[in-house]
């Protein structure tokens, strides 16, 4: 352990066990799904959607909430329907449209072109009044395909604490979870399994360089600088269920929940 709760009474402690599993986690919950393929298991994602507080799809992935309706046979009676579908409606189709027109859902245009339909879905979130019983969000989205777009995710992680400054931003994939740890120290509460199965983490700086320390991992950082074109921690894995990281600016935090692509 790199530090004592009294010295530093301001630890942040992360327990993402409820996001990996699914379970006990709909207390201030909500969840968006972006346009990507549906390769979560279904009982999770039809357990993590029906206990969150709020649900959103964007854009297209309205298309896929009601594809994954449809493609499962009586998911139709057990998914609730969508809170809130936003987006500008470029990758919508009209059938799906009319499909959650139907079930009544709030349908919200988000034209702007000088934000992602994924920011704009936070900024929505904030002011249609659901904020106020948000303290985190998990934003359903696979982290492959188009780089561009998982940029652009990772960009609004850096954008959503101005947009949500009361709520949590993680991006769950089919396996992995990643956030942003701002500047301090944190601790992360790591589910026994993946520190028995020697999954992979990784710990980043995105667009500036960040000095860090850790502890419970098995290549641990002592005050080394990273930054791209230098140090950065990728394919990193546990020696311990509770890892420490000290760090003087933000750094993406990423952590694989299954055997997959280890």
């Amino acid at each position: 352990m790199l530090f004592n709760d009294d010295d530093l009474p301001n630890i942040v402690t992360w327990s993402p066990a409820d996001l990996i599993d699914a379970q006990n986690c709909s207390d201030g919950l909500a969840v968006v799904l972006l346009n990507r393929p549906i390769l979560l298991h279904k009982e999770y994602f039809r357990s993590i959607w029906n206990n969150a507080k709020v649900r959103i799809t964007v854009d297209g992935g309205t298309n896929r909430w009601v594809d994954f309706v449809k493609g499962h046979i009586g998911t139709e009676d057990q998914l609730k329907a969508p809170d809130l579908v936003t987006g500008d409606f470029d990758s919508c189709t009209d059938e799906s449209l009319a499909y959650v027109t139907r079930l009544n859902c709030r349908i919200i245009k988000t034209p702007d072109q000088n934000a992602t339909d994924f920011t704009k879905s936070l900024m929505t979130l904030q002011n249609t009044g659901y904020h106020s019983e948000i303290s985190r969000v998990l934003v359903l989205c696979e982290s492959s395909g188009r780089l561009d777009q998982i940029m652009a995710n990772i960009n609004t992680l850096f954008l959503a604490p101005k947009i949500l400054p009361n709520a949590f931003v993680f991006l769950r994939s089919s396996n992995s979870l990643c956030w942003l740890l701002p500047a301090g120290v944190h601790r992360i509460n790591i589910p026994s399994r993946l520190v028995l199965e020697h999954i992979w983490c990784s710990l980043m700086p995105i667009g500036h360089r960040a000095v860090c320390s850790t502890s419970g991992l098995r290549w641990n950082l002592d005050e080394r600088v990273m930054e791209f074109g230098s140090l950065v921690s990728t394919s990193n894995t546990y020696s311990e269920q509770e890892v420490e990281i000290k760090t003087d600016s933000a750094v993406l935090w990423c952590m694989g929940t299954s055997p997959k692509d280890m």
